[in-house]
């Protein structure tokens, strides 16, 4: 959980979850509070970023056979964090990824009819994962330390979630297939073809395509699909994600940083929970590229 800084009441406290991939260092300075996802390995459960760290993850992943799966959210959980957001907050605002993608939201809104102040809270569903769900969370979460009161940060976090996305380049769609998140068929498809698989997630929508070529280019590709998108924008955040190779990682951020200047840049590594889902060999870039301040 966040821990709770003195003197720093605000208007409004905003709560997300771990898949937000959100640096510890903009969590720690924003007051935002954290709610770890849980991760499922051989009957045992495990908070993410809590019980198990991403090297820890990915270490493992490496020699057990058995694969992992993900947990649907307690709505206890939520519970517990509102409380702690309200120490912070006079409101809380609860940012959650789409529900046709998880069950986080049903989960926050249980979570609501179960907490007593239940009129101070609300919940806001992004469109996206990792930091295309952690930029609407930090952007609001900016504007709550700024002193906005919980009717403009929700415009701040619905409108960074509309022009935010996340696009990444990945050696196999094994591991999406078996969290459901994409068909078999598609996976197995995907596997008969010489070239790397770029995929895409926004407004709660997943789509991927081949790239063929070497990974390289579809790196390049990646950083030209951002560029693009951000042509109109005066704002633009990225977030470089990594699984497996944190040196992939930050090479990409070196391109980032050169080719396209982001008011924001953030290297984070994908959380075990996200990984369940994308495997070792996944690299992503999230972007927020919007028309205003």
């Amino acid at each position: 959980m966040t821990e709770i800084k003195e003197g720093c009441r605000q208007k409004v406290a905003l709560v997300t979850d771990s898949s937000a991939c959100l640096p510890e260092d903009q969590i720690s300075r924003h007051n935002i509070t954290v709610v770890p996802t849980v991760l499922v390995w051989d009957g045992q459960e495990l908070r993410d970023g809590v019980d198990i760290s991403n090297e820890d993850f990915w270490r493992r992943l490496a020699w057990d056979p058995v694969l992992p799966s993900t947990s649907t959210m307690s709505p206890y959980a939520y519970v517990s964090a509102f409380s702690t957001a309200r120490q912070i907050g006079d409101s809380v605002l609860c940012a959650v990824i789409p529900s046709r993608l998880s069950s986080m939201a049903d989960a926050a809104r249980t979570a609501i009819r179960l907490y007593s102040d239940d009129r101070d809270v609300s919940v806001v569903e992004t469109g996206a994962a990792a930091m295309a769900h952690g930029f609407p969370v930090l952007l609001g979460a900016r504007a709550a330390s700024a002193g906005a009161d919980a009717g403009h940060v929700e415009d701040v976090v619905r409108r960074a979630a509309d022009a935010s996305a996340i696009v990444a380049v990945a050696d196999s769609l094994e591991y999406l297939s078996r969290s459901g998140r994409i068909p078999r068929l598609v996976a197995r498809m995907a596997h008969l073809l010489p070239a790397s698989i770029v995929f895409s997630m926004r407004r709660g929508r997943i789509r991927a395509r081949p790239s063929f070529g070497s990974r390289a280019r579809a790196i390049q590709g990646m950083v030209t699909h951002v560029r693009r998108a951000a042509i109109k924008s005066n704002y633009l955040g990225v977030a470089v994600h990594y699984a497996a190779n944190v040196s992939e990682g930050h090479e990409l951020a070196d391109l980032v940083r050169t080719e396209l200047r982001p008011d924001d840049l953030f290297v984070t590594g994908f959380t075990p929970v996200m990984g369940a889902h994308v495997g070792p060999r996944l690299l992503g870039l999230s972007y927020c590229s919007r028309p205003d301040n």
